[in-house]
């Protein structure tokens, strides 16, 4: 397993915590055919021979990118948490009546808040560098 953040897992409250392997690259070859593999290691062209290596892109920029993707994600679930955090104490200690108001906002974040997040997410994603390889 090749990790992007280092090879050696973390000892968290008694447990060991795998690292996390980095997602791969899709690489198309100049004669159409199409992998992908992870960051660091060689795509050999199976129709071709060309051999690819995703060593020529710059680690700082792909963690960048993953990690602005990460945050994407991490941001839609906080507004999920936020909103379970104060509508599940409403409806169990107040009243259960504001379990309609717990659906609006729950329609909110569906149909308002999430196409304008996926927007912003296809954005970035097609924003963000390409890297041109050149085979080995």
């Amino acid at each position: 397993m090749r990790c992007l953040w280092g090879n050696k897992p973390t000892r968290r409250g008694g447990r060991t915590i795998a690292p996390v392997e980095a997602p791969p690259i899709a690489i198309t070859c100049e004669c159409g055919a199409a992998g992908s593999v992870p960051l660091g290691e060689t795509w050999a062209c199976e129709e071709c021979g060309r051999r690819w290596s995703t060593a020529q892109i710059p680690a700082d920029e792909y963690r960048r990118r993953l990690r602005s993707l990460r945050r994407f994600k991490l941001e839609a679930g906080a507004i999920l948490v936020v909103l379970a955090a104060v509508f599940v104490p409403l409806i169990v200690l107040v009243d259960q009546s504001v379990i309609f108001l717990a659906a609006i906002a729950s329609f909110g974040y569906l149909f308002l808040y999430m196409p304008f997040w996926r927007r912003r997410v296809r954005r970035a994603v097609r924003d963000a560098p390409r890297w041109q390889l050149t085979p080995e």
